[in-house]
């Protein structure tokens, strides 16, 4: 039910790791979840293992505490997206420049058109990634259908480094790079929006995610790292398969749904350290084949 949905989605912040939709489909962005007793009277067993999944997979981060009810949780995120679309969003703090990306994919090739006067720091890391051949041979490794689809892990591990942090000998977070200061949202999430994922305050960096609807755009853009860089485009016929990105996406979607996957974000930990092999027992998630600036 839509109540599952956002009371699951709204009890810890949207974070790196995106946790747990709906069982069918659940919501949420989990860094590491926790099922306490009161979230297992509330949900679904199946929401609760896979819970305990991500939990597993997502231990080189720490723990956000919760602060609030599920309730306050449902009732804030939704009023902070109401009141962000009916007062209006920042205005631009730089001239528009638009890119295109052109995404070739197992599913079909769709277009991203990315705006610098959305977020100019995250425009200008999606590009270095584009030019780096980070997305090539790239997983969507976690589906979540009305929701998201995630992605932001190089097939190669030796790749993935160059951009993202590893684990000093205490624990601490070692950057190759500065991950990028947060940015504003400027625009209302919808079907097609693509922004960074994070973990935190001022730690976008590579990973990245597409909203999808009904549930993107009522929760989406609350986060810190949830700024909108772009949108998939939809093109100008809307025919199945014919240039609409959108098509593309609910694609994907369904061939997730068709094979039975479960909510596989709980590789995310496994891509990182081992690469694309890590997703063997998934042979059919659909990956990026290259990404070109056009």
């Amino acid at each position: 039910s839509a109540a599952t949905v956002l009371c699951l989605l709204l009890t810890m912040p949207l974070l790196r790791v995106l946790v747990v939709v709906l069982a069918a489909p659940a919501a949420a962005y989990l860094l590491r979840p926790t099922c306490s007793s009161v979230h297992r009277r509330v949900l679904a067993a199946r929401l609760c293992q896979a819970e305990d999944a991500a939990d597993e997979a997502a231990t080189r981060d720490g723990e956000e505490s919760v602060k609030e009810s599920v309730t306050e949780s449902v009732a804030r995120r939704e009023r902070q997206v109401r009141e962000a679309s009916v007062g209006g969003f920042p205005e631009a703090i730089v001239d528009s420049k638009e890119y295109k990306v052109q995404f070739h994919t197992t599913a079909g090739a769709f277009t991203v058109v990315l705006d610098r006067a959305l977020s100019p720091k995250g425009v200008d890391r999606f590009v270095e990634l584009v030019e780096d051949g980070f997305f090539t041979d790239m997983l969507f490794y976690r589906v979540l259908p009305g929701f998201l689809i995630q992605f932001g892990v190089a097939a190669d591990p030796a790749q993935q480094r160059r951009w993202d942090y590893t684990l000093g000998p205490d624990g601490e977070k070692i950057w190759p790079r500065p991950p990028l200061v947060d940015e504003p949202n400027r625009a209302k999430f919808r079907a097609g929006s693509v922004s960074f994922a994070g973990a935190g305050e001022n730690t976008r960096s590579c990973h990245l995610f597409i909203a999808m609807e009904p549930y993107g755009s009522k929760v989406l853009g609350t986060g810190r790292h949830e700024t909108t860089i772009g949108f998939v485009e939809t093109g100008l016929d809307t025919r199945v398969g014919l240039g609409d990105g959108l098509e593309v996406m609910d694609r994907i979607c369904r061939k997730h749904k068709h094979h039975g996957y479960p909510d596989t974000g709980f590789l995310q930990g496994a891509l990182i350290e081992h690469g694309n092999s890590a997703a063997a027992e998934y042979p059919e998630l659909d990956r990026i084949e290259s990404a070109e600036m056009i």
